[in-house]
């Protein structure tokens, strides 16, 4: 095996590596036509997985969920509210389209999936599939 030699310049290239992939990675959105994304947290627990997005200011009709064969997609729209009579000094909430994409795994329920949004959160819950038991107590009549 060879010995590396590791140089302070090698740590600089992989850093200018994951800024390409980064800027890359906007631009796709961007061109998608979304001006930001929601922050997600995603957990897993023994029955479920749940994905917490926040929304601030967005109404419920606006947001829309959509299981599409192994991919959960949310998309919608946050709109500008426009004050009457002032001009804006500072404008930094995005605003506009939004979509976030999150690949289901293998072993979840699809149909049974559901969403409640409260006070700006998006909580998605997606069950996993129970295993049929291979042995169970049969109780007789």
């Amino acid at each position: 095996m060879a010995k590396l030699h590791w140089t302070p310049w090698m740590a600089l290239s992989e850093l200018a590596q994951d800024a390409e992939h980064l800027l890359a990675e906007t631009d796709r959105a961007f061109e998608a036509g979304y001006a930001w994304q929601p922050v997600a947290d995603v957990l897993e627990t023994a029955a479920d997985f749940r994905l917490t997005l926040e929304l601030p200011g967005v109404a419920r009709e606006d947001v829309h969920l959509e299981a599409n064969g192994r991919v959960l997609v949310v998309s919608g729209v946050r709109r500008l509210c426009k004050e009457p009579g002032g001009v804006y000094q500072a404008l930094e909430r995005s605003h506009g389209p939004f979509a976030r994409r999150f690949d289901l795994p293998k072993g979840v329920s699809r149909a049974e999936i559901t969403a409640v949004m409260k006070d700006g959160l998006l909580v998605v819950i997606v069950p996993k599939i129970r295993p049929e038991r291979l042995r169970r107590r049969i109780p007789i009549s």
